[in-house]
Parts: structure tokens; C-alpha cells; sequence
């Protein structure tokens, strides 16, 4: 259950009304109008509290669960204990991640500006923005209405962040126009210097980064990751992308709609991501290659060359998922006759 100490709660809500935020059928409820106070895991949810069951590994929690109300698909509904009500739709991790943040909304901006920060007399700055303590927003700045900017973040010339925004604290942004409802959690760094560089024995010389960084709308750039601005080109990263926490994305990279990467995983400079690609962490992308529409890439794996759309690959280097374990398994039984040639 949510520590109510760092986090505010909605509710209580009906059970006829959560079935119908998430167009969810209504199971086993004796009293379709029952308060439902709270959202809670199986194993600590209460009478008055609603769960979700997704994966079938937890279906024995499920049977002991005391939870008043449970988020299941039709499959797993006959297994539901007695006396518990249930909301049965066709994807429970999605419908409780809706009723999750409908108990748990997210803090509107306060409008609030601390007398600290430092803003330039040409930035402009929208309706209702709050801006933290020790923040400086240069000339030329403009924040959209509604964005809320936390503590000693910096915005250089010209930035556009666009409304409804949410930017944490230590965050830096140079040289980037950004979107609509877009998060950039503690950290990030957008903007910042490629790694260009002519290499010279007698020491190399830097490339000078004259492109700019492009966010779509709904972004959502986890803790301390780093998006080079582009040589030349813009480094682009498209609406609904969701990336994680220690990521690299270099210069000139282009990331389609919806991507997603996992924490550690890096895309070298020129890459570029189609629509919905999922890199997964501490993955390696190589520069100036192509990963197609759909494409997957696993934990750990480094991507040499360009990966079809749809694909799935895996190892290193990275290859179609059934080769890699086809050649894992001609290893292991070379392994095992040699162990037997002894």
C-alpha cells in the first residue's frame, strides 16, 4: 500500500464506477456500488482495496487473497476466492495501471514560482508554471502553460519545453525544442556536445555540434540519461518513446514513435530506430546502422549491423534469436562430447 506520507489519494470510488473507467465486466459483486478505498497487492490488499492478477504465476496469492475486488481476465476468473468482486477485462495490468493512477493522479503544477530562480526578462513563461528554487532559464526560453520545473534546472537560450510538463530536479536542457506532456526525470541531461572529434596523433580536434534535440510529445527520459544534440542533422526522439534511467542516446540518433529502452543500453551516433523498437538493458546499438519497425533487442546484447523490422535479437554479437540458442546448444554438446573424449 502507497505510503500516504509522499503520496496523495483520490477516493474512495464506487466499483461500478472503476468497471466503467476501464470498460471492465462486473463478477461475483454482491453490491456493484461498493466504495473501493484503495489499490493494493494481493497479498496486503484489504476488504475495501482492489488487486490484479496478470500473470499465472500468482494465482495461489490470488486464491488466498483477501483483496474486496480483483482486476482479472476471464481465464483466471474461476479461481477468484469467495466473496471477492471482480472486474474482468482482456489486459488486468493495463486496466490497474488506469484505475492505479486514478487513486494516485499526479500533482498539477501550483503555479508557484520561488523567489530564487533566475529568469531571463525574454523568456515566457505560461499560464500556471511553477519553477523550483535555484533555477535559471536563459534568454529566449519559452515554457508552455501547466509544466512544472523543479529545483536548480537550467534551460538555455531558446529552449522550448512544451504544456504540462514534468521536469525534475538537476535537470539541463541546451539547444532542444520538447513536446507536450513530457517527463525528464532527476538529472537528464538533453542537448549537451556529441562525441565528435577528428582523431590526430598530435591530439584531435573537436567537431563543433551544430544540430539541435527534437522531443515528441509524451516522452517519458528516466533518471541521469544523457541525449547528444545531433553534428548537424537533429538528433530526433519521436512521441511516446519511453526511456530509462542511465541510458546514452548520441548524436544524430533518430528514434521513432513509441520506442522503448531499458536501463544502461546505449544508441551510437546516426542510429536509427523505427517505430516501436524495444532495446532491452545495457544493450549496445552501433552507429549508422537501422533497426527496423517492431524490431526487439535483448539485455546485454550488442547490435553490429541493421535488424530487419519485427525481428528479435539477442548475444553478442547480436543475431535472430533462434540462431543464438541454436549455436548455445551445438556449444554445449561439443562441450559435453569433449568431456566424454576424456
Amino acid at each position: 500500500m502507497a505510503d500516504l506520507d509522499f503520496y496523495k489519494r483520490s477516493g474512495p470510488f464506487l466499483l461500478s464506477h472503476l468497471a466503467e473507467i476501464v470498460d471492465a465486466e462486473i463478477v461475483n459483486a454482491k453490491n456493484p456500488n461498493v466504495e473501493i478505498s484503495d489499490v493494493g497487492s494481493l497479498d496486503k490488499a484489504g476488504d475495501r482495496d482492489i488487486s490484479f492478477l496478470s500473470n499465472r504465476k500468482y494465482i495461489e496469492p490470488f486464491i488466498q487473497s483477501k483483496a474486496g475486488a480483483c482486476i482479472v481476465s476471464s481465464e483466471f476468473a474461476d479461481h477468484a476466492p469467495k466473496g471477492m468482486s471482480l472486474l474482468v477485462v482482456k489486459d488486468p495490468y493495463k486496466a490497474y495501471a488506469i484505475i492505479s493512477a486514478y487513486f494516485y493522479p499526479n500533482q498539477k503544477s501550483t503555479g508557484e514560482i520561488h523567489p530564487t530562480a533566475i529568469i531571463s526578462k525574454d523568456a515566457k513563461i505560461g499560464d500556471g508554471v511553477s519553477i523550483g528554487a535555484y533555477t535559471v532559464i536563459e534568454n529566449g526560453v519559452v515554457i508552455g502553460d501547466n509544466t512544472q520545473v523543479g529545483t536548480h534546472c537550467f534551460f538555455g537560450e531558446n529552449v522550448k519545453i512544451g504544456t504540462d510538463c514534468l521536469i525534475r530536479a538537476h535537470v539541463s536542457v541546451r539547444y532542444s525544442h520538447i513536446g507536450d506532456h513530457v517527463t525528464l526525470y532527476s538529472g537528464v541531461k538533453i542537448g549537451e556536445d556529441g562525441f565528435g572529434f577528428a582523431p590526430d596523433p598530435s591530439g584531435h580536434i573537436k567537431i563543433p555540434q551544430l544540430g539541435r534535440v527534437l522531443i515528441g510529445s509524451n516522452v517519458e527520459i528516466g533518471g541521469n540519461t544523457v541525449v547528444d544534440r545531433g553534428a548537424g542533422p537533429d538528433t530526433i526522439i519521436g512521441d511516446g518513446c519511453w526511456i530509462d534511467n542511465l541510458c546514452q542516446i548520441a548524436h544524430n540518433v533518430k528514434m521513432g514513435r513509441g520506442c522503448i529502452m531499458a536501463s544502461q543500453s546505449g544508441i551510437a551516433g546516426s542510429a536509427v530506430l523505427e517505430d516501436y523498437v524495444v532495446v532491452g538493458g545495457q544493450a549496445g546499438v552501433s552507429g549508422h546502422i537501422t533497426i527496423g519497425m517492431g524490431a526487439q533487442i535483448g539485455g546485454q546484447a550488442g547490435v553490429l549491423s541493421s535488424v530487419p523490422s519485427g525481428a528479435i535479437y539477442i548475444g553478442f554479437p547480436a543475431r535472430p534469436k533462434k540462431e543464438f540458442f541454436k549455436g548455445v546448444a551445438t556449444l554445449n554438446r561439443l562441450a559435453k562430447s569433449k568431456r566424454r573424449g576424456k
